[in-house]
């Protein structure tokens, strides 16, 4: 699985934003940073979330 990096997250949004407009910079990059994390979570050697389809709602 490969998963969407931070400097990508940025990447995408400037993209997005020359395309479509909107605000530019980043409101709250811990929350970025969070939501980026979120799919590769684990407990106990597990992922938290095994499917894409799960990892993709999260």
């Amino acid at each position: 699985m490969r998963y969407l990096t931070l400097n990508e997250a940025f990447e995408l949004h400037h993209y997005l934003i020359e395309q479509y407009g909107g605000s530019k910079g980043i409101h709250d990059l811990g929350a970025l940073k969070s939501a980026l994390a979120q799919p590769r979570m684990t407990f106990g050697g597990e992922d938290l979330y095994p499917t894409i389809v799960e990892k993709a709602r999260v």
